[in-house]
């Protein structure tokens, strides 16, 4: 088979990792299996690994038309482990994500991960499993996938290392591919879903729990925040999960209030004491801060009193779910406020603002993540539930996210709180406010 200029371009680069953001229907599979063939045939004893999303896909993606590759080269194929052994020692093993822990300990010369973006947890099994595979032979990688958001993929894809090198595909780079086809897509598809899928171009994707998200608007070069503002925290706890706590600083302009994520805590493997210490530290000199937390978490109330961290429990109002509250009120903070303008401390003039902004510093890299990322669950039959997805939250949960909405719910009384709280404050033998 001759490939296209665009794969054959990819073919001939000699970096040892690439990363191919691709549109539907480009090759990008055809490729993966032409070079994990023609690797495997030139070099004796060579192993390489093709990885999807789950077992079956690997099955249904690349099996049959790696068989018919590898036909006359082939001293074995095995059927039921997807595996093939070439004439010359080497060996093509296919496998899912949901299995990869399998390739621990192993060692190969060349890996294919496709569908990179579906792919959960991939920080953790990248770095603790499947980078070790390549040290021993200093093997190589090709990363795949058409992109869904702002998730890991597109972290990937932006990585700056002389090591990797990226390529940006569309469907309409397979010369192969009826252009019609292309064009019937774009006039069924959502401008969104189209631009995504087949221009392979990062987008908010499909099924986000926050539509409105935008980090070219809520995201903002940071500024010196005067520490009489009022502030305000959320919390969510956890023991094998991490704990969370989210800080925020309000500026209040007359009758508008505008958050700003000032800073986030996300930790693990720690006990409560150390949890409680560095939040402390994080927040000491403040202004007394309302907090709120899971009110499920009332053994976690008591812990973190016991360590000067007063927490109260988050409020549950309205006839919605729980979540879906949660969710619906930031949404709204997130829309721009037709009309106002802001005028920011170190100057800068903001016009139509959204209720909601994140200072952009390294702390809240986290934040932005989740928000851009948290996804709603969908079913086997197609149909969205209101429960969050969290299989694409790269730690396994979307910890900050699940904090700052514990806080928002609670938001409607906070003023009522504001003054019950400041009434119980607690405070050290100076005087000053204990956090």
């Amino acid at each position: 088979m001759k490939l296209t200029p665009p794969q054959s371009k990819i073919a001939k680069d000699n970096h040892r990792f690439k990363v191919l953001c691709c549109g539907r229907r480009f090759g990008k599979t055809t490729l993966a299996v032409w070079e994990l063939v023609g690797r495997a045939g030139l070099h004796p004893k060579y192993k390489a690994a093709y990885i999807a999303p789950t077992y079956q896909q690997a099955r249904d993606i690349a099996w049959n038309e790696l068989k018919q590759i590898v036909q006359g080269i082939a001293q074995e194929i095995n059927e039921s482990r997807l595996e093939i052994i070439l004439k010359n020692g080497s060996h093509i093993v296919l496998r899912g994500w949901e299995s990869v822990e399998t390739l621990r300990g192993q060692a190969f010369d060349f890996l294919v991960v496709d569908e990179i973006a579906m792919m959960h947890k991939w920080d953790y099994n990248w770095s603790e499993v499947l980078r070790p595979t390549l040290t021993d032979r200093k093997g190589q990688a090709m990363f795949i996938s058409t992109p869904r958001g702002f998730n890991h993929f597109y972290k990937l894809f932006n990585k700056q290392d002389t090591d990797y090198k990226s390529y940006h595909f569309t469907s309409y780079d397979n010369p192969y591919l009826p252009k019609e086809e292309i064009e019937k897509a774009k006039q069924e598809l959502t401008e969104q879903a189209f631009a995504q899928e087949y221009l392979a171009e990062f987008r908010t994707a499909v099924g986000l729990a926050h539509k409105e998200w935008n980090r070219d608007i809520h995201v903002i070069k940071p500024f010196e925040v005067p520490r009489d503002w009022n502030r305000a925290r959320g919390f969510d706890y956890g023991s094998t999960h991490p704990t969370a706590r989210v800080r925020c600083a309000l500026m209040e302009d007359g009758n508008e209030i505008t958050w700003f994520i000032e800073r986030t805590y996300k930790m693990s493997g720690m006990a409560i004491e150390d949890h409680a210490t560095a939040i402390k530290t994080q927040d000491y000199g403040f202004k007394f801060m309302p907090s709120f937390g899971d009110p499920s978490g009332a053994q976690w109330f008591t812990e973190f009193s016991r360590y000067g961290l007063h927490i109260q429990p988050a409020t549950r109002e309205g006839s919605k779910g729980w979540v879906e509250l949660g969710v619906e009120k930031i949404n709204q903070m997130l829309r721009p406020r037709s009309g106002y303008v802001m005028h920011l401390p170190d100057g800068r003039e903001l016009r139509n603002p959204p209720q909601l902004m994140v200072l952009d510093t390294p702390e809240n890299q986290q934040f932005i993540q989740e928000i851009e990322t948290l996804q709603w669950k969908e079913t086997n039959a197609g149909e969205t539930l209101p429960i969050l997805d969290e299989s694409t939250d790269s730690a396994g949960h979307y910890d900050l996210m699940a904090a700052f909405r514990y806080l928002v719910v609670s938001y409607q009384g906070m003023k009522k709180s504001w003054a019950a709280s400041r009434a119980q404050q607690v405070t050290d033998k100076y005087g000053n406010p204990i956090v």
